[in-house]
């Protein structure tokens, strides 16, 4: 008898990766499945107690045993402290999604939205089945409730799986703030001071847990940052399969951040070999993409009893000395490159400085070039002017000079000629202007010339005035 069809995605919308083995994942889950159902009976009976629920020993078994899917979500409000939370400002949601809200803030949303699960039906598209609208509602508010936080980039996975989870916007909010305010405080912070202190924290523990390892790390100059940043921010949501990622923070939620440092060290426990073989940094590189993979992190039941198992213990003092001195370390390290950050500011004022006092002396060189060339033009131009000009008056001779007069006066007249019937009006007015009207126009220019130096005779000046006396 033939098997219908396989789905192409899982209980969650997340579809199946080309190379995953169904075959193991169908062998688990057949296992899984009995053990989930037999959870789910335990969990309804815990929650309709009448004694209510509180945290105790049992119920921390419980959760590490895993919380039934249809349960999650309520256990998680309780666990978390969420639902307290709500209790003290119920219509918070509702109120900060009315407004003001920050374009600035809109914008980075809403880049991010389209990348957070690509992979999963409900986040792919904008279906009518889609949550991305609500992804963007819950980051929107969280981003204003929080104004030092903002939005930070890996709260879309987080908040995206919530969702999937609780299918409640409001709820899924109020897991999101009792996760950054109570159980990860300065994880998401713009300094994440609580981040950087736990990587430390690892890489302790790796170093008490598996020495060798951590030779291998500083020998080949490998940074943990590198590799568990990606880890602890998204809650190995973007790491580990999804029903494993959802056990994980079963516990997160009810024990606290040391959760997460109890699953790095058991996947770099468990893959040990495959560290110490690599030679260089690119293959390390190459053993971290590989140790969230196969059957060690897909049977989710099993990985989880190994978490608490191969470690050993975590004494929750251990922990708390070993980030007391972490911390104190990053804090350091901030000092330092703050430090080191207002030096460097400081060389560069220096330096902006300095070119612009050179600029400044070249400026003031070029206006002084400019003035000594302007002085240069000036005395040349004057020294041309000397040569170019006349004589003085007093070195001109007495003919130069008559010949200079009647020039002007010739050309006076001349000018009083071309003005016609003005000129007849005033002859009998100026007889002087009445002779030289009457010469001729060769007679003229040779006056003007200087070639006629006594342009009339006595007999020819009576007889021009005779005739033109009325």
């Amino acid at each position: 008898m033939s098997q219908p069809p396989r789905a192409n995605v899982d209980s969650y919308g997340f579809e199946w990766p080309k190379d995953f083995n169904h075959e193991q994942y169908d062998d688990f889950m057949s296992k899984y499945i009995t053990v989930l159902s037999r959870r789910a009976k335990k969990w309804e009976k815990l929650l309709n107690s009448k004694e209510g629920f509180r945290k105790s020993n049992k119920v921390k078994r419980y959760v590490r045993k895993g919380i039934p899917s249809s349960q999650r979500g309520v256990v998680w409000s309780l666990i978390s402290g969420a639902k307290e939370l709500k209790d003290q400002q119920p219509d918070l949601y509702t109120t900060v999604l009315k407004g003001p809200l920050k374009q600035e803030i809109i914008e980075t949303i809403d880049l991010d939205i389209p990348r957070t699960f690509p992979d999963n039906i409900y986040f792919k598209t904008e279906s009518p089945d889609s949550k991305r609208e609500s992804l963007k509602n819950v980051l929107l508010a969280f981003a204003h409730k929080n104004p030092l936080i903002g939005y930070c980039q890996g709260l879309n996975f987080i908040a995206g799986i919530m969702l999937l989870v609780t299918d409640s916007e409001d709820m899924t909010f109020w897991l999101l703030q009792s996760l950054v305010e109570r159980i990860l405080p300065d994880f998401y912070t713009k300094e994440m001071t609580g981040l950087l202190t736990d990587i430390g924290v690892l890489e302790e523990l790796i170093k008490a847990k598996v020495p060798q390892v951590h030779e291998r790390m500083v020998q080949t100059g490998v940074s943990w940052s590198m590799y568990v940043s990606k880890w602890f921010i998204c809650l190995f949501a973007e790491v580990l399969p999804i029903e494993t990622v959802l056990r994980i923070w079963d516990c997160l939620f009810y024990e606290g951040s040391k959760i997460l440092l109890r699953v790095a060290v058991t996947l770099v426990i468990k893959n040990q070999d495959k560290i110490l073989a690599a030679k260089n940094f690119v293959e390390i590189t190459e053993v971290f993409k590989s140790l969230p993979l196969g059957a060690t992190v897909t049977e989710c039941h099993t990985f989880m009893q190994a978490i608490f198992r191969v470690p050993g213990s975590f004494p929750r003092a251990y922990i708390l000395k070993l980030r007391e001195y972490c911390r104190e370390k990053v804090e350091k390290e901030k000092a330092h490159k703050k430090v080191l950050q207002e030096q460097q500011k400081q060389r560069q004022l220096e330096e902006k400085r300095a070119r612009e006092a050179a600029l400044e002396l070249k400026r003031q060189e070029e206006e002084r070039e400019a003035a000594l060339q302007a002085e240069k033009d000036k005395l040349a131009l004057e020294n041309e002017v000397e040569k170019l000009s006349p004589c003085d008056d007093e070195n001109v001779t007495p003919e130069e000079s008559n010949a200079k007069v009647r020039t002007e006066d010739i050309t006076k007249e001349e000018v009083e000629a071309s003005c016609g019937n003005n000129v007849s009006a005033e002859v009998n007015q100026n007889p002087k202007a009445a002779v030289i009207a009457s010469f001729s126009t060769e007679s003229i220019k040779q006056v003007a010339n200087g070639k006629q130096t006594s342009p009339l005779t006595h007999e020819e000046s009576s007889k021009s005035t005779t005739e033109v006396s009325p």
